[in-house]
């Protein structure tokens, strides 16, 4: 699959494993909630109505009790001074249950017989006929309330007038001793729509079918499309199960969670398209069209055996200057391909091919340091993390939580592959340079194998400095290089003298190496004569012997205790002679340094203008 395939399937990946965990998530986290907390309220509904009536008949069983724990009460149901009993508290009639706040008020005594009662429309003071004989008799009936303790019993109870809020107490002596000589009731009629009105709550009391089976009292609900729906059945004062209450909650709480959950669905959706369409805009832009431009321009080059500059060096990033440092290189690459091929035809087995050989090795040094300091961090196994990584969470059935930790490595490796993206770049300018140098030196050694060596006025300072940098060991060994702070010009040829002096600084380089204290080179510069300009470099290495000063520049012969050949110094002094230049060396011995001088002309005024 192509990486433009693969790009478009994770974006749709990552975008369908957002919007699906999105929604799993409201679906199971949110909204939960929501209706948990519309089931409480509606629970909270339903015990609100039944407290609102528990109150009711609480206020009612106090007022009955009020009367029935009453001495005088105690023998006006035994039939003592029942007219003084009547006139003092029962007279009006009407009166004395508007004062109680009831509808209905009876004295019973023992035998159940009615020694008083009132029953009334308080609203238009008429009697209630009936109520006093069916309450008298629902008291009688049900022996759970014969033979009560003393205390009032109260509840509903049903009657011709509707359902009644009863309570009925034994009648007893002021402090609740004696016998129970009698009863009291007093009952209210039920208004519902102002228990509506108190509680705030939406109900409605239903009749039973059927009165016989002991009710089940706890509360259901019943989830329906507009409402919630809460049920339980009311016993009467005696106990046995005589109506349905039926709260109705509305769903607001869920409608509105659901509209709220599909709202951020939407918008959370929204925004996941729009980021992995802007992600796909950019890395398309940015990355894939620019591989695939360059993975063309590749198999061009790998077609036709000569690698041609690419035209992806637009942008300001590191394709852009991976870009640039490929052109450099191919540009280097092709030249230093046709002249070694021309070099190695013309040298043959001559003194001239050993020493553009010696001097090649000395330029590739760094090519190859840096191609192995790019091998150490771009390493296998690394590389063979992020593919997986990448490739698992490319995969659609990778998990949400598997999928978050593999984007938190690939961004933390993010900032790694930037800061090896640099540093590569930094190591490709390393090469481009050694490179360039390799390609320099194959030329104009070329040319110096057949005398075509040009010489012509040079600034000596960058070519000292360059020399330097190309000499990559002084700084692998820490060695500390003074250059002059100034420069001047001599007559010569700048690809060779930088090599005589590279050869020069490698030599120092390397005589320094076991020196107790930090090896030092210096470089110094002398134009003062009319003539010519003297070139010193200088170090604090083993030194030389007083007897090899005059054999150091001869074949064969090396100042380096570790290795032989003896090309180098050699060939540097065959170069500085075909400059028109000499070269010598300076030491006092062993452990005192050794200095070179290399003395070369100085152009004339004409051959400045002409330069």
């Amino acid at each position: 699959m192509r990486i433009a395939s693969k790009l478009n399937a994770a974006l749709v990946a990552v975008l369908a494993c957002g919007t699906l965990a999105a929604f799993i998530v409201l679906e199971t986290t949110i909204k939960p909630r929501f209706d948990e907390i519309e089931q409480s309220n509606a629970r909270l509904n339903h015990a609100r109505v039944l407290d609102a009536l528990d109150a009711a008949t609480e206020k009612l069983q106090t007022a009955t009790q009020d009367y029935a724990f009453w001495d005088e009460s105690y023998g006006f149901v035994q039939g003592q001074n029942t007219d003084e009993f009547i006139k003092s508290n029962l007279e009006p009639e009407f009166k004395a249950v508007e004062n109680l706040g009831v509808n209905v008020l009876i004295f019973l005594d023992a035998a159940d017989k009615v020694r008083w009662g009132a029953a009334y429309n308080l609203e238009t003071q008429e009697a209630l006929p009936g109520v006093l004989d069916e309450l008298a008799n629902f008291s009688k009936a049900h022996p759970n309330i014969n033979g009560q303790a003393p205390f009032a019993k109260k509840g509903l109870v049903r009657s011709s007038q509707g359902l009644l809020l009863v309570a009925i107490s034994p009648v007893l002596k002021s402090d609740r001793s004696g016998i129970p000589m009698g009863r009291v009731i007093s009952a209210k009629k039920l208004d519902v729509d102002a228990l509506k009105q108190l509680t705030g709550v939406n109900f409605t009391i239903e009749n039973l079918a059927s009165s016989t089976d002991k009710a089940d009292t706890t509360v259901s609900l019943d989830v329906l499309p507009n409402k919630l729906q809460t049920s339980s059945v009311i016993e009467d004062a005696g106990g046995n199960p005589l109506v349905k209450l039926n709260v109705s909650s509305p769903r607001d709480v869920s409608h509105a969670g659901a509209s709220a959950i599909r709202s951020a669905l939407v918008l959370m959706a929204i925004a996941f398209l729009l980021g992995n369409v802007v992600l796909w805009a950019f890395l398309r832009h940015s990355v894939v069209s620019r591989i695939e431009a360059l993975k063309q321009h590749m198999a061009v080059a790998g077609a036709s055996g000569t690698i041609q500059r690419t035209s992806l060096t637009d942008n300001n990033d590191e394709i852009a200057e991976l870009a640039t440092s490929f052109n450099l290189m191919a540009e280097q690459v092709n030249h230093l391909r046709d002249a070694l091929a021309d070099s190695a035809y013309l040298a043959g087995l001559s003194e001239w091919a050993t020493g553009t050989l010696h001097n090649v090795r000395n330029g590739l040094t760094p090519i190859t340091a840096a191609a192995w300091k790019i091998e150490k961090i771009y390493s296998t196994s690394w590389l063979d993390k992020i593919a997986t990584a990448t490739s698992e969470y490319g995969n659609p059935t990778t998990s949400p939580e598997r999928r978050a930790k593999l984007e938190t490595y690939l961004v933390g490796n993010a900032s790694k592959l930037e800061h090896s993206a640099r540093e590569t770049r930094s190591l490709l300018s390393e090469l481009n340079a050694a490179s360039r140098n390799v390609i320099d030196m194959v030329s104009e050694f070329e040319r110096y194998a057949t005398r075509s060596v040009n010489v012509e006025p040079t600034d000596l300072l960058p070519l000292i400095k360059s020399s330097v940098s190309a000499t990559t060991l002084l700084a692998e060994r820490d060695v500390e290089v003074v250059v002059p702070s100034s420069s001047t010009s001599v007559l010569a040829n700048g690809i060779v003298l930088r090599q005589i002096l590279t050869n020069v600084l490698l030599n120092a380089a390397e005589a320094v190496q076991n020196q107790s204290q930090r090896g030092r080179v210096e470089i110094a510069v002398d134009d003062a004569t009319s003539d010519g300009v003297r070139i010193a470099i200088s170090d604090n290495g083993e030194g030389i012997s007083g007897d090899r000063l005059a054999t150091i520049f001869q074949k064969g012969d090396s100042t380096r205790s570790a290795r032989s050949g003896g090309l180098g110094l050699h060939w540097c002094a065959n170069a500085t002679k075909l400059l028109g230049g000499t070269i010598s060396a300076a030491s006092d011995g062993i452990g005192h340094g050794t200095t070179i001088i290399i003395e070369l002309r100085k152009p004339s005024e004409i051959e400045r203008k002409a330069a």
